[in-house]
């Protein structure tokens, strides 16, 4: 039996400042899915005219070929980095991706990738996503509906991600599409990653505040809300467990983390909830594990915290 046989050809683009995890991630996740004697995907890597380029941490790389727009039918995957704000002006690169586009090939993009499919405007009238800190930048693709709180966005055979670590998560869900779940586990064991984001889709994680915090008792008091958010945390029993009275943690967490300790409560089990629908739980239960106590509670901050109803959430990403 040939191991090549229905192989999926990869061109991952290099340039001068790309961000090498944008790159590497992605690229040894597919690399990992070859086993069983099975080669399911090939990449090359391929740059403007062929020639190495320089990453931006300085390590050198060397392309295998020049960027062409007939790949026969090869996908092709756009890493993000500095270098991007070259790419996007580049008018030889955006119509080979117009002209990439129209083939059986998918278009692929991690990170600030995305812009460069979005100046190509193959990303007109989809959804997409992008690195958070390009909310500026997304700005002049108005055609594009911009989601920055996905970390991955799949829209028939076009492909955004957040930016680096969020490529691996997005090279696994291609894989599981490709290859089925058996083959993406393997994969994620391999990389000791985890095949769905505990907490959800959402690329901000805005509890790392508390490790930004003054003083080890805040830091720990947030760490014991993300782990355990199924707890009593009203403001009282918060108080309590970081050892000061209810006026002095309010202050401190609005000063380190810039919302009330209620607030912050919210958003923790509101995430802890994004995870656990993506499982079968019932609504009920979710309710319960994430600390909400009844279904009502959890819809209502559902509604404040993304304006979609809860039930329209889990049909998104179920």
């Amino acid at each position: 039996m040939d191991k090549h046989r229905n192989a999926r050809n990869i061109d991952v683009l290099l340039f001068d400042n790309i961000n090498l995890l944008d790159a590497a991630g992605p690229v040894q996740a597919f690399e990992a899915a070859n086993t069983d004697n099975r080669i399911r995907y090939q990449t090359r890597y391929v740059s403007l005219d062929g020639a190495p380029v320089r990453a931006g941490c300085g390590l050198r790389l060397v392309a295998d070929a020049r960027l062409s727009a007939a790949a026969g039918g090869a996908d092709l995957l756009i890493p993000g980095g500095a270098g991007v704000d070259a790419l996007i002006t580049n008018t030889g690169l955006l119509e080979i991706i117009r002209k990439r586009a129209g083939t059986e090939g998918r278009l692929i993009s991690v990170c600030s990738g995305a812009l460069v499919l979005a100046a190509a405007g193959v990303l007109d009238g989809l959804k997409a996503t992008t690195h958070w800190s390009r909310e500026e930048d997304i700005r002049h693709y108005p055609g594009v509906f911009w989601d920055l709180d996905r970390i991955n966005i799949t829209q028939g055979k076009v492909f955004t991600s957040a930016g680096v670590t969020t490529g691996i998560d997005l090279a696994l869900s291609i894989i599981q599409a490709d290859c089925g779940p058996k083959v993406a586990l393997s994969v994620a064991r391999e990389l000791v990653v985890q095949l769905r984001r505990t907490g959800g889709q959402s690329q901000y994680a805005f509890h790392l505040a508390g490790q930004f915090a003054k003083g080890e008792t805040l830091t720990e008091l947030i760490e014991k809300v993300v782990a355990a958010p199924h707890l009593d945390w009203s403001l009282d029993a918060l108080a309590d467990a970081a050892g000061m009275n209810a006026r002095t943690l309010t202050r401190r967490f609005k000063r380190d983390t810039g919302e009330t300790p209620a607030q912050f409560v919210e958003k923790v089990r509101v995430d802890h909830a994004r995870g656990l629908l993506s499982g079968k739980l019932p609504l009920k239960q979710v309710a319960v594990d994430c600390g909400f106590g009844d279904l009502q509670r959890l819809r209502r901050a559902f509604q404040r915290q993304f304006g979609v109803q809860l039930s329209d959430y889990r049909n998104m990403f179920t």
